[in-house]
């Protein structure tokens, strides 16, 4: 090996060093900071968001629904007392028609005897007429009030019916929100844990990248040792040409020896630098590729189970949220069939109301008529008094009285009753209607809410197609960079390998030499040469490393003043 090649190989493989270190030392930060959305975080911040609106939605839903069977089944229950109270009315108006019935037939018996009086019993007849037609108005309106009172009592059962059907629509509503928000959650559960498996996996992933920095806090001790190399070499290029024979070539020879030496030891600590820097590179890069390898395979198994479209994974991601989103129109579907209810029901209230207020119209018509009737009646018994000739049909104008005072008695419990109905009736449901409002209007903000999570829902899988179509798990360029990595600590190994190389030419040269230096030497017919070239001396005084130094000082026979321990880099 010549000293040009030598000084040549130590360039290269310095520029090779160096180059490594140079781009290890970018990729190395670059790897730890480098910035950019994946698609493991767009489905995690995807993911969180369904979650929230699930959650949002769900709380809404649960609020409204849980009280509601709480909040109107006392005021169902007080409007089935007064039902109960209808039911006492419609005995009332069946006694009252009884009543017409018999005075209506009392009336028709008392006018047969005034008529067999003959002209003694006109006025009595003409009395006892306007009693029968009285008593068959008492009828027709008895029966106008059978007639309301069922309408009523028709609206009622309407009412109860729509009532039900809303509780119905309710429960519809509250078991389809749950399904579709279990749905969410159950989504969300089983992709949250591979998930956070392969995000763990990836945070991992920088630790040892961190530590394999500390390898490249040896490239300035690699760059300085090369530089001592180069300087051994550059010195012993100088002192190429010199007189054969002379004593100047043996104290060359001598001195090459000495540099050759000093060149050697410095490229095996170089060597152990290297090897050292390969190390800690190696080791913990191979913690990284082994990351990267298993990072892979779950990225791998979770699209297989999760993203692809073309797998049959009942729990695909895609195809869920797409079910979801078909069972969602049911959803709003049975929101408008409960508006739609809801409309009825107020109808019906005011129904309910106008006719009590109806029966209570036929109920003041009917007053009157009683009233003409206790006036016929004082006629009639006035009238009996004083005629003898229809004396007989006393008993029937008692019977009549009777009759009349039992049905004002009837008239009477049916007023109280039916104010009460009315008066309390119109209260509930004024608190009815106004409760039903409301929740007409927090249902109104659930179904918003609804559309709003299905719009949510919509956006992840709209975004999940974005995810789909380039799913990774690592900012761009990271595993290139990675690449790039691997291939110059690969590289700095090879240098390791051309060091050692050089080092054993260097030992061959270093051996020619020597044995140039016995021929000489017995040439002369001496045993040994002290070196008489003063460069040595300014060539350690250059050497930046105490070990290096010493290492030198040893080989010349000189003291050299300690510094800086073994090892260390001296600054000068």
């Amino acid at each position: 090996m010549t000293i040009e090649n030598a000084v040549s190989k130590i360039n290269d493989i310095s520029s090779k060093s160096e180059a490594i270190f140079l781009q290890l030392g970018n990729l190395f930060p670059s790897l730890l900071n480098q910035k950019g959305s994946t698609s493991i975080q767009s489905l995690e911040n995807m993911l969180k968001n369904l979650e929230s609106a699930n959650i949002e939605s769900s709380k809404g839903e649960s609020e409204l629904f849980t009280d509601y069977g709480a909040k109107y089944n006392p005021l169902f229950e007080k409007l089935n007392e007064k039902i109960a109270d209808l039911g006492q009315l419609d005995k009332m108006i069946a006694e009252i028609k009884e009543d017409s019935e018999q005075m209506e037939l009392i009336a028709l018996n008392a006018m047969v005897i005034s008529i067999k009086s003959g002209e003694k019993g006109q006025a009595f007849s003409r009395i006892t007429e306007n009693l029968q037609r009285l008593s068959n108005d008492m009828f027709l309106f008895s029966d106008k009030l059978s007639e309301e009172e069922a309408q009523l009592l028709n609206f009622i059962n309407t009412l109860k019916n729509i009532f039900s059907g809303i509780l119905n629509s309710q429960k519809s509503l509250s078991s389809k929100g749950s399904e579709s928000s279990s749905e969410i959650r159950d989504l969300i559960s089983n992709v949250r844990e591979p998930l956070g498996k392969i995000s763990a996996d990836i945070e991992s992933v920088y630790p040892p990248i961190q530590k394999a920095m500390e390898g490249l806090q040896l490239q300035d001790m690699i760059r300085q040792s090369l530089d001592h190399v180069k300087s051994c070499m550059k010195e012993i290029e100088k002192h190429m040409t010199v007189q054969p024979g002379t004593d100047e070539e043996l104290d060359y020879i001598t001195f090459n020896i000495t540099l050759l030496s000093l060149a050697a030891e410095v490229l095996e600590d170089i060597n152990s630098y290297v090897a050292k820097s390969s190390g800690i590179f190696v080791s913990n890069w191979k913690k990284v590729i082994d990351i990267l390898d298993a990072v892979e395979n779950e990225k791998d198994s979770f699209e297989e189970r999760f993203i692809s479209g073309n797998s049959a994974s009942a729990e695909n991601i895609e195809k869920r949220l797409s079910s979801i989103i078909s069972e969602f129109d049911g959803i709003i579907d049975e929101f408008n069939n409960y508006h739609l209810v809801q409309k009825d029901l107020l109808h019906t209230t005011q129904n309910i109301t106008g006719r009590a207020r109806t029966i209570y119209a036929v109920f003041e018509t009917l007053r009157p008529v009683m009233s003409r009737l206790h006036h016929v009646r004082i006629l009639q018994q006035i009238e009996v008094a004083k005629n003898d000739a229809i004396k007989s049909v006393q008993d029937s104008v008692t019977d009549m009285d009777n009759l009349i005072n039992s049905a004002n008695k009837s008239l009477d419990t049916m007023e109280s009753l039916l104010e009460g109905f009315i008066t309390e009736t119109g209260s509930l449901l004024s608190s009815f209607t106004t409760s039903i409002g409301r929740d007409n209007e927090n249902m109104v903000e659930l179904k918003n809410s609804k559309m709003k999570f299905f719009d949510e829902i919509s956006a992840g899988r709209n975004q999940l197609a974005s995810i789909i179509s380039n799913f990774t798990v690592f900012p761009d360029g990271f595993q290139s960079k990675c690449t790039s990595a691997d291939q110059n600590i690969k590289d700095l190994q090879k240098i390791g390998s051309e060091i050692s190389e050089f080092i054993s030419k260097m030992k061959e040269s270093q051996e020619n030499l020597i044995q140039k230096k016995k021929n000489l030497l017995k040439e002369r017919n001496i045993s040994s040469w002290e070196i008489k070239n003063t460069n040595f001396v300014n060539l350690i005084k250059n050497f930046t490393i105490t070990a290096h130094k010493e290492a030198a000082g040893k080989l010349a026979g000189m003291e050299i003043e300690k510094g800086a321990a073994s090892g260390e880099v001296t600054f000068f």
